[in-house]
C-alpha cells in the first residue's frame, strides 16, 4: 500500500518548500528530555515495536529543542489503521508548509545538509520552527551507509 505523502523516488537535491498533506496516520512513540548520546539505543528499541503496528511507509524523528543539549523526540511510522499496542499513540503527522532537502549518505553528515537546509530558511525570513523532522527513507540495516537518504524537514 502506497501513501499519499511527499515522498518520492528523486532526493530533494536542493531545499524545496512543500506542503504537507492532512491526515496522514502515524503511530508513534514520544520521549522528553532525551541526550544524543540516548538516541541509539532510544531508535532501535522504539521501532521495534512500532514496525510490529503495520507501518506502509518510512519511519521519522520530530525533533523539538536544542539537538545538542537536551530535546524530545517523537519517533513514528504511517499506517493505514490505528492501532491498539500498549505503549504507542495514534495519531497524524505534522501537515502544513515545510521546507525539506534530501541527504544522502551516512548519518555522521547530516549536520551539514541540516546547516544548509537553516541558512535556506533564514533567507527566506524564516522564523523559530515548529519542529524539525528527518524521514529514515532506507533502512540502515540494509543500505550502504553511502547511500543512505534522510529527508529533512523544517516545519514552519
Amino acid at each position: 500500500m502506497s501513501i499519499p505523502l511527499f515522498f518520492r523516488e528523486e532526493s530533494f537535491l536542493q531545499p524545496m518548500e512543500v506542503t504537507l498533506p492532512d491526515d496522514i496516520r502515524v503511530v508513534t512513540q514520544k520521549f522528553y528530555d532525551v541526550r544524543m548520546e540516548d538516541i541509539r539505543d532510544i531508535f532501535d528499541e522504539s521501532f521495534q515495536t512500532l514496525a510490529g503496528c503495520g507501518p506502509i511507509g518510512p519511519g521519522y524523528g520530530l525533533y523539538e529543542g536544542d539537538p545538542h543539549d537536551v530535546f524530545d523526540i517523537t519517533l513514528g511510522f504511517p499506517v493505514a489503521a490505528p492501532t491498539d499496542v500498549e505503549g504507542v499513540d495514534n495519531g497524524v503527522f505534522p501537515s502544513g508548509r515545510a521546507l525539506i532537502m534530501s541527504h544522502v549518505g551516512a548519518y555522521e553528515g547530516i549536520s551539514s545538509a541540516w546547516e544548509s537546509l537553516f541558512e535556506v530558511h533564514e533567507v527566506n525570513g524564516g522564523g523559530d520552527p515548529r519542529g524539525v523532522i528527518e524521514i529514515y527513507v532506507n533502512d540502515p540495516s540494509v543500505t550502504e551507509p553511502e547511500d543512505l537518504r534522510t529527508d529533512l524537514i523544517i516545519l514552519y
